[in-house]
């Protein structure tokens, strides 16, 4: 082959440069592009603060102009959000339905292991004031809360109008990080349990997994834990409703947390994989949706929800969208999901 042919096939024509561009008009540049053998590119967006450009605007693009075919592939633009806001972004979101956190979450260091743990600290590696909030019930008792209280034990119990409260609600967290799915539950003070273990169903891409929390040598903590006393316990993880059933998941961890000041809570974590081997039709590189659902708990499920390009798949896609809330992120967040996926690419 001349000099001409191996020019022809390795370098690429031109990607054009999108700083400046909204992320719709940078997005449909983009995708004007066809690679050489007929493909599109592959658009990775990632989402910052920045005090420079105003939001909505893409402020970093890798690569822009003549590259070589194989660096083509992949097109990695750096959109703004704005000035980063002075308020708590940790805040919770009242009545949200969608708990959307792929690649967002605070990792804890080594020195916050379970023997200091206490009933309001994490115990299962990540911040929990970092990752979005929602209030759930087995039906929506909105007007119970707000107006005539709901009852437990001749107490009336209500919140604030057009707010939530572990009295009246189950407070929900639900975070996937691209190897483990993490959940953590505050069981609401009017429940009729101190704490339930069963029907912890996972759904990826519609794909069911289904999992218990017990004690050890007992089939669920559903009504077995009211006499525990205070502190952080040790539960395990077990696969339902399948070939596995009754088996430990291997590489699961899970506690349940009890104090005299706060309400009963359950802190779980699942490695992917795991959820995988218990139904294998998962596809897990291509993931887009993981919901979760207790049908004891809840009466419409809690929605993770990734980009085109979800963050293990080497992006540095971080973002969070709740309804009616804020685009909630923190740079360092980031920066520490892109290095842990980087690890285990």
């Amino acid at each position: 082959m001349n000099a001409l042919g191996w020019i022809c096939m390795w370098v690429f024509s031109l990607i054009p440069t999108v700083i400046g561009m909204t992320e719709d008009e940078a997005v449909a540049a983009l995708q004007e592009i066809a690679l050489s053998d007929g493909s599109d590119v592959e658009i990775i967006k990632s989402y910052e603060y920045s005090s420079e450009y105003e939001e909505d605007i893409v402020f970093e693009q890798t690569p822009a102009g003549e590259v070589y075919a194989e660096e083509a592939e992949k097109v990695y633009i750096t959109i703004s959000m704005g000035e980063e806001p002075n308020e708590n972004l940790a805040e919770v979101t009242e009545g949200a339905g969608s708990v959307s956190s792929f690649g967002i979450a605070s990792y804890l260091t080594e020195e916050n292991t379970v023997s200091n743990a206490s009933p309001t600290t994490s115990v299962v590696g990540i911040d929990w004031d970092s990752v979005p909030s929602s209030y759930e019930f087995v039906y929506d008792n909105s007007d119970s809360c707000w107006n005539w209280g709901v009852w437990k034990d001749g107490v009336c119990y209500k919140s604030p109008p057009g707010e939530y409260n572990t009295d009246v609600r189950h407070l929900m967290q639900f975070h996937c990080d691209g190897r483990y799915v993490y959940l953590r539950i505050v069981f609401a003070t009017v429940y009729d349990q101190d704490a339930c273990g069963d029907n912890y169903l996972f759904y990826l891409d519609g794909e069911q997994t289904q999992y218990q929390l017990a004690l050890e040598g007992e089939d669920s903590i559903t009504g077995k834990t009211e006499e525990l006393g205070n502190g952080v316990h040790q539960l395990v993880v077990e696969h339902v409703d399948s070939g596995l059933s009754g088996e430990e998941a291997t590489g699961a961890i899970a506690y349940l947390l009890k104090s005299e000041e706060a309400n009963t809570e359950v802190q779980m974590k699942i490695p992917l994989s795991e959820m995988w081997t218990q139904n294998t039709v998962i596809d897990l590189e291509n993931l887009n949706t993981i919901e979760f659902r207790c049908y004891p708990l809840m009466y419409r499920n809690l929605t993770a929800s990734g980009a085109d390009t979800l963050p293990w798949l080497g992006a540095a896609v971080a973002f969070v969208v709740i309804p009616g809330s804020t685009v909630l992120l923190r740079r360092r967040n980031k920066k520490k999901v892109k290095e842990l996926h980087e690890e285990n690419v």
